[in-house]
């Protein structure tokens, strides 16, 4: 019965997850592929890079929080640790060097539901500190934010990201090293600027991918192939 339900839930997953783009190399940090169980597949400086499957409803959306797989409240914690496709990655904060380096991912966006709010693909803060991957949906437009918060002031990269690149994969990520921070699209650095601060400021706190620290604004989508390197991979 259980089995049966699972290939029935296997069976309206939007499309097949993508290939694995990815292997580690001499400069990757940390690489989660999407099937890979709770744990990081490679993970550099830290054991703690593992998943926790601790599902939370936020208030104004649906899903788990750092899901690393979109799952809907109505699972339960049996569903998630049963079905392996569905493995989150949320604590891996010492494997990131906040010098230099490159944070990217798979993701299949889902149609907004809630266009005033945040929709959380990474995030990591503590104290005057913070830093965040997301969509920010509005009504007329859709912006791809990548925000470091120093304590005095934001740090943010920005570029329009159009609504009909829902319901597709999309390669998105950031890097940074100490003159610049940039936004990657598929494999392009879209938009970027001058970092006047040396690299980012130093995660204390677990990097929380698919969702916030707290739990809130979780991705709408399936977050795939996790990789945290130690140097830009992209050209400027």
């Amino acid at each position: 019965m259980l089995r049966r339900a699972l290939w029935a839930l296997i069976a309206i997953i939007p499309a097949a997850a993508p290939a694995q783009p990815w292997e580690p190399d001499e400069h990757t940090l940390l690489l989660a592929h999407f099937d890979a169980g709770l744990d990081a597949d490679h993970a550099v400086a830290s054991p703690l890079a593992k998943g926790r499957s601790r599902l939370v409803v936020a208030r104004f959306a649906t899903g788990i929080h750092a899901t690393k797989g979109w799952m809907t409240p109505e699972m339960t914690l049996l569903d998630l640790e049963a079905f392996p496709l569905f493995a989150p990655i949320t604590y891996s904060a010492a494997n990131l060097d906040p010098r230099t380096g490159c944070l990217e991912m798979m993701v299949w966006f889902e149609p907004v539901t809630n266009p005033e709010y945040f929709r959380r693909l990474m995030t990591y803060g503590n104290g005057p500190t913070y830093v965040f991957l997301a969509l920010r949906p509005e009504p007329d437009r859709r912006t791809l934010l990548f925000h470091v918060e120093w304590g005095d002031g934001a740090r943010v990269v920005s570029t329009d990201f159009p609504y009909d690149l829902n319901e597709q994969w999309h390669h998105i990520g950031m890097q940074w090293d100490a003159e610049h921070l940039g936004l990657i699209v598929d494999g392009e650095v879209v938009a970027r600027r001058t970092n006047d601060q040396p690299g980012l400021p130093e995660p204390t706190s677990r990097i929380s991918i698919g969702g916030h620290e707290r739990g809130v604004n979780v991705t709408e989508g399936i977050i795939d192939e996790v990789r945290i390197s130690a140097i830009p991979r992209y050209e400027h």
